[in-house]
Parts: C-alpha cells; sequence; structure tokens
C-alpha cells in the first residue's frame, strides 16, 4: 500500500499497470482470453465480468437450471422410468396446498425452527464471547468447537441415536433417577431431541463467524464506554449486539434455510416418525422422487419449499439488518 506521500499520478499509473497485467494473464486463458480480445480494454468493467463468468457457468449449471426444471416438472407427471411427461397445470399443488400432510410438515418445520434458530443463535454467541476472552490456546478451542460441523451428518446422527436408545447415555443418567424418556419414540420428544443434536452440530460453526465480527470491533468504542461508566452488560447490549449484526443476519438466515432443508437426521434416526412427528419437507420429497416416483410432485414440494424460505429470508433481512450508526 503507498504511503501518503505517493503522488496521485504515480498511484494511478501504479493501478494501471496492475490492471494490464491482469489483462495479460486473463488473456492466456481458452475462453476469457479470446473475450477479452473481442471486448478490448475500452470497457472498464471488463474485469468484473470477466471473472464472474466461472460462476455464473456453475450457477446455471448447478442452481438456475434445477430450479426450472423442477418448475416444470411441477406441472407434469414423470414417474422417472418413463419418457412422456404429461401436463396436469396446477393439479399438484392444489393437492400439495389442500392435504394435511403439508400443514403436518410446516408445523414439525416451524416447530423445529422455533426451537433451534434460537438456541443456536444463543449458545454460538455466548461460545464467541467466551472464546474472544480467551487468549492462549484459542486456535484450540475453536478447533475443538468446530469439529462437530465438518463431521458427516450421518455419522452424528448415528451416534445420537443411540445415546438417545432406550439404553443409552442419558437414560443410564436418568435411571439413576429413577426415570427414563424415550427419546426417539415419543411424539414429544423426538423433535426436540434432534434439534438440540442439530443445534449442537453447527454451534461451533456459528461461533466462528461471531468470532470473527467480535474480533473486528474498535476497541477505543468500549474504552470511551468504560470512561463514561458503562457497565460491562451495557457495553455488550447497546455496543456489541447493535456491531454484530451483520453476523447475526447471516447467522439468522444460515440457521433457517438448515431449519426448512433438514433431512440427514429425521431420515437415519426416526424416518419421519413417530406417527409423523418428524416428517420434513425434504424427507417427503425425497420419499416421492426416490421411493415413490413421483417425480412431478416431489418438485412441487420443492417450489413450494424453496419459495418459504426465499420469503422468510427476506422478512428476516429486512428485520434483522439494520444501519447501525456509532
Amino acid at each position: 500500500m503507498p504511503d501518503a506521500t505517493t503522488e496521485p499520478g504515480t498511484r494511478k499509473a501504479d493501478t494501471t499497470t496492475m490492471k494490464s497485467g491482469l489483462r495479460q494473464r486473463i488473456a492466456h486463458l481458452p475462453l476469457l482470453g479470446t473475450a477479452t480480445k473481442r471486448l478490448g480494454n475500452h470497457d472498464e468493467n471488463l474485469m468484473g465480468w470477466a471473472l464472474i463468468v466461472p460462476w455464473f457457468l456453475w450457477a446455471s449449471v448447478f442452481l438456475i437450471f434445477p430450479f426450472l426444471f423442477a418448475l416444470y416438472l411441477s406441472f407434469h407427471e414423470w414417474s422417472i422410468i418413463s419418457p412422456e411427461t404429461p401436463f396436469v397445470g396446477i393439479d399438484h399443488y392444489v393437492q400439495l396446498l389442500t392435504s394435511d400432510l403439508f400443514w403436518k410438515l410446516l408445523s414439525n418445520t416451524l416447530y423445529f425452527f422455533i426451537v433451534n434458530v434460537p438456541t443456536q443463535i444463543v449458545l454460538a454467541l455466548g461460545v464467541a464471547v467466551l472464546l474472544d476472552r480467551i487468549v492462549r490456546g484459542r486456535a484450540l478451542y475453536m478447533a475443538g468447537y468446530f469439529v462437530p460441523y465438518v463431521t458427516s451428518g450421518v455419522v452424528v446422527a448415528v451416534v445420537f441415536k443411540w445415546i438417545y436408545a432406550p439404553d443409552g447415555y442419558i437414560n443410564q443418567i436418568l435411571a439413576v433417577a429413577g426415570t427414563e424418556i424415550n427419546f426417539l419414540g415419543s411424539t414429544t420428544w423426538a423433535m426436540p431431541a434432534i434439534a438440540m443434536m442439530v443445534s449442537w452440530k453447527f454451534i461451533g460453526y456459528y461461533a466462528i463467524i461471531f468470532l470473527a465480527n467480535l474480533q473486528s470491533l474498535p476497541e477505543t468504542i468500549y474504552e470511551s464506554a468504560s470512561l463514561d461508566g458503562a457497565s460491562e452488560w451495557q457495553q455488550f447490549r447497546y455496543i456489541t449486539l447493535p456491531l454484530l449484526n451483520p453476523s447475526i443476519l447471516v447467522v439468522v438466515i444460515l440457521s433457517t434455510i438448515t431449519a426448512f432443508q433438514i433431512f440427514t437426521e429425521p431420515f437415519i434416526m426416526t424416518s419421519g416418525g413417530p406417527n409423523g412427528a418428524t416428517k420434513t419437507f425434504v424427507l417427503v420429497i425425497y420419499q416421492n422422487a426416490f421411493s415413490y416416483l413421483e417425480m412431478g410432485y416431489a418438485s412441487t414440494i420443492g417450489v413450494i419449499l424453496a419459495a418459504m424460505i426465499f420469503v422468510i429470508s427476506y422478512v428476516e433481512r429486512n428485520y434483522v439488518d439494520q444501519e447501525v450508526s456509532v
């Protein structure tokens, strides 16, 4: 970075040299090089457009096309094994939205959302605050909290299925008090048990996000607040929390998407039971697509699920994301 004494003309020349060097590197690439030669050096935004081309190609193949294809299938009947896809209009949407299954799935998902999202945010923020106060060995603690997140969801689900079993560790401890809970076999306890397990798995990941934001906050603000007589709680409530709005928004949206797309845990631990208490949208999509071969109906559920996630994320963004001035 040039110092304060660097002349404006020199800085402009350095920037031009950097752009020229980047253009020369791109010119050697097969596709981007051809685009660079055709567009020439007149477009100042050429570098930006060239750099987003790989992402756009990836998104087109793995995001845009699958969504449009699912939208197309939602208006058709397709059993995968048959090449015929007869048009059925909005029959699938009417069938889904007027069925008891949809409202059961929505109820289960909202219950998981209400239990899981606040739990993750509060615990992850608490872990981040504790990690921020640790000076020696912080990296070791961070790695320890992050391990559950990078562990396979199938492995975690199998382990917790054993822990929650009637003869598992938790019930062995509860037996000392003369009680026992059938966690995965009870319509009351099955979803909270899965929600707590998912929260445990993601706490470390969200804590790292909060910690990165905490360590970027300026110390001068807290020094000024201390001189004005603000307690630690007042500093946290009126300074830290408002400045954590960006990371809180990210965590809220990510945990919301996780709540609405949960699949591995109920699939491995309960198969949607007992009595449909842990059935989720993605689990039913999987069952309709690959067990019943009703790809059109499964696509309809997927489209409705995507729309709900978009609407809820939009509302959360407008509610959580606020301008902060200090």
